[in-house]
């Protein structure tokens, strides 16, 4: 990294100066200076570390706005980022899926050119060098734990083990708070050290506030550490654009780009919380162990989760002495997830204070995530749950009988029913055939931004795998 405390100015340059060290970032730092080309890579936040306690230290050193970021609209949706040296990978589960051919398919049918920008064959050999370079496997069976075992019985065998870059993983369940063994491969332990090997740089704590465009062209980012000091990074090549949907559009935004995106998407998410008569957290388990795909025509996956007990007890329902008795059976305590490849568009927009994001489900979409819940709900149930707490408003808050899983998949949707949050974000910011934003030359993006529309499953792979293809052409310009 960087030798700077960021108290001085500080003038640089290099053949690609990146922004954001995330999935995106720090997979073109690792292929561009394997190239033999110059890298610098900027990133707001700081050195990545586990963190030693739980929610607190994590959300207030590792996450962007301390995890509070939400939504603007009739269903305020928790947005959640990685504000760190590896980005959203340093908190994240590590679940690599491939991305789908359907998805790939409507991107061409709606734009041919992206059979050009992105073709099938190369994006696949893509996603197989990521999957080599982070040692990518399924969930083993000793990491199933019972939160996989039991998604795995609760949906009479329609459930699989999960893809996962983490080949040390000791099923702690620890993930989000940054696994305190280095036991999975965010870019902060692999992708961004074999970088520096190469000569790549990282300057940490820097916030850049824009891009200086000359002539229609890209030439230099202008930050500002956070201890004062002003950056100018100059690209002799290229600036390429890494800092999450979200955060390329704003910076399109400082920088006066006008007309960015096709409309800001989201996996909308939600929980399913029970009471099992057996322990479930007495062994390891993967973060995310197994997950489903058997109800993908209605846009649903399905997924297990281990938490850590303090996110844990925020899914008990309750008041007073039950709320009491409930906290004390926590080891009993399951919960699983329900993602939905939501067809709401919403929008990243400027404003006084910063950027903020305009966006809520449609009634399709809810009527999804209920389904998603009932299935989930009368999936515990039939793994022996003695109670499920499916979190909807207007339903039972306790249900104990299948049938009053599935009345929840018939209410009306409702905005505000169900709290949800999401970590998987995407844009539809316009490229062409190279990747450059917005008709501005040797501006490239590189994240989810640019994606035309969500994916249904986790996008770290493909952001992976797309930021790879462009590394390579723009490191053989």
């Amino acid at each position: 990294m960087l030798a700077t405390d960021g108290s001085k100015d500080v003038h640089e340059s290099a053949d690609f100066v990146i922004v954001g060290s995330g999935a995106a970032g720090a997979t073109c730092a690792r292929w561009l200076s394997a190239a033999g080309r110059s890298v610098l890579v900027i990133e707001e936040g700081g050195p990545a570390r586990a963190a030693r306690g739980e929610g607190y230290e994590a959300s207030t050193r590792l996450y962007r706005n301390g995890t509070s970021a939400m939504t603007w609209g009739r269903d305020a949706m928790h947005i959640l980022q990685g504000r760190c040296v590896g980005g959203s990978t340093v908190v994240a589960g590590a679940v690599m899926e491939m991305m789908p051919h359907d998805v790939w398919q409507e991107w061409v049918q709606t734009d041919p050119r992206w059979e050009q920008r992105l073709p099938w064959d190369d994006l696949m050999r893509a996603h197989e060098r990521m999957d080599a370079e982070l040692a990518v496997e399924k969930t083993p069976r000793e990491l199933w734990g019972e939160g996989g075992a039991g998604l795995l019985r609760g949906l009479m065998g329609q459930a699989t083990p999960t893809w996962r870059a983490a080949p040390g993983c000791q099923g702690s369940g620890r993930c989000f708070q940054g696994c305190p063994h280095g036991g999975k491969s965010s870019v902060d332990v692999t992708l961004l050290p074999r970088a520096e090997k190469e000569g790549a740089r990282v300057i940490p704590w820097c916030r850049v506030e824009r891009v200086e465009i000359a002539d229609g062209v890209a030439v230099a980012v202008h930050g500002r550490f956070s201890a004062g000091g002003k950056l100018v990074a100059r690209a002799k090549v290229a600036i390429i654009l890494a800092a999450s949907a979200p955060g390329t559009v704003a910076l399109l935004h400082r920088s006066g780009v006008k007309n960015v995106g096709q409309g800001f998407q989201v996996h909308p998410a939600v929980a399913v919380a029970g009471l099992f008569p057996r322990p479930m957290s007495a062994g390891p388990e993967a973060t995310h162990a197994m997950e489903s795909f058997a109800f993908r025509d209605q846009g649903l996956k399905l997924e297990s989760v281990r938490l850590p007990t303090s996110s844990l007890a925020q899914r008990v329902p309750g008041v007073g002495r039950q709320l009491d008795q409930r906290m004390q059976q926590l080891p009993f305590i399951g919960s699983w997830n329900v993602l939905l490849r939501a067809e709401a568009r919403g929008r990243v927009r400027r404003g006084l204070l910063g950027s903020w994001i305009q966006y809520a489900p449609t009634d399709e979409d809810r009527r999804k995530l209920l389904k998603g819940i009932a299935i989930l709900s009368e999936a515990m149930l039939l793994d022996e749950a003695l109670e499920v707490w499916p979190g909807v408003h207007g339903a039972p808050e306790t249900i104990t009988r299948p049938k009053q899983a599935q009345d929840i998949a018939a209410m009306a949707p409702q905005a505000g029913a169900v709290p949800l949050w999401s970590a998987h974000l995407f844009c539809g910011v316009p490229v062409d055939d190279q990747f450059q934003a917005c008709g501005i030359g040797k501006l490239v993006v590189a994240d989810s931004s640019l994606f035309p529309s969500n994916l249904g499953v986790a996008p770290a792979a493909t952001i992976m795998a797309v930021a790879t293809l462009i590394s390579d052409r723009w490191g053989a310009a």
